[in-house]
């Protein structure tokens, strides 16, 4: 009884040993069997989440043609997508039977810089390949002295310690980043901002800026106005960890 209890038990392991490879086989195998199946071939290719990059310059760059396949190996489309200086992020997705879906994620501009012509910048200070005179962009310009060279890899400290600066005020304050005509560095260090309203109000910020002193910043603007004297102003400074230096032209 006990050789046929054992027997049967080497008869299930063998079974099942063969079903496991088999599966394994068949998942490795599939793919490659799948690619010459006709049902299969990319007929469809949606791209979402583009507001700066034509659609059709994403889809020429990816190397998708009407000849790919869905279980074709995506890695060289990401990785071709991905070199893209205006593409920050990518996922691609499967919709059977035939359709790619390319979610991306592209690089936000924060301002502009003279190149001498101006061009719009990314948060971390590289030039980024948009005409303006193409995209509809409401930036402000980031004043540094000095032309910026046209490389996509910021050259200029200064330009990424005040890209970087708009990015933040981007995040923190969005209706600060809407206020603002031209930013760059403050003499005696920090970062100087140039108000749209009042025209030609100028605000002064620490490098180092939180939303505390954004808040400050602020509230002082928001009693000038109720004062009646924002028209007057001439520089607000928080700059300094206790007190706000608030300057107003006379009459």
């Amino acid at each position: 009884m006990r050789g046929v209890v054992r027997s049967t038990l080497y008869r299930w392991s063998a079974a099942l040993f063969l079903l496991t490879g088999g599966l394994i086989a068949l998942i490795v195998l599939a793919p490659r069997l799948l690619r010459n199946l006709d049902l299969f071939r990319v007929e469809r290719v949606e791209i979402i989440g583009t507001r700066y990059i034509a659609p059709h310059h994403l889809l020429e760059e990816s190397g998708i043609r009407s000849n790919s396949n869905l279980f074709d190996d995506p890695e060289p489309w990401q990785n071709a997508l991905m070199a893209h200086p205006m593409v920050a992020s990518l996922e691609i997705e499967r919709e059977y039977p035939s359709t790619l879906i390319l979610r991306v994620e592209e690089v936000e501009p924060v301002g502009f810089v003279s190149t001498p012509i101006l061009r719009p910048v990314a948060a971390d200070g590289r030039v980024l390949p948009l005409d303006p005179a193409v995209v509809d962009l409401d930036l402000p310009l980031i004043e540094l002295g000095t032309i910026v060279t046209s490389s996509a890899e910021p050259e200029d400290s200064a330009l990424v310690e005040v890209a970087g600066a708009l990015d933040r005020i981007g995040r923190l304050a969005p209706w600060l980043l809407a206020q603002i005509s031209t930013l760059g560095p403050a003499e005696g260090g920090g970062i100087r901002l140039l108000l749209r309203e009042p025209a030609g109000g100028v605000a002064l910020l620490p490098e180092d800026f939180n939303a505390l002193r954004i808040e400050q910043l602020r509230l002082t603007l928001a009693d000038l106005e109720e004062r009646r004297e924002l028209p007057q102003l001439r520089q607000i400074d928080v700059r300094y960890r206790d007190q706000v230096v608030v300057s107003l032209t006379s009459g």
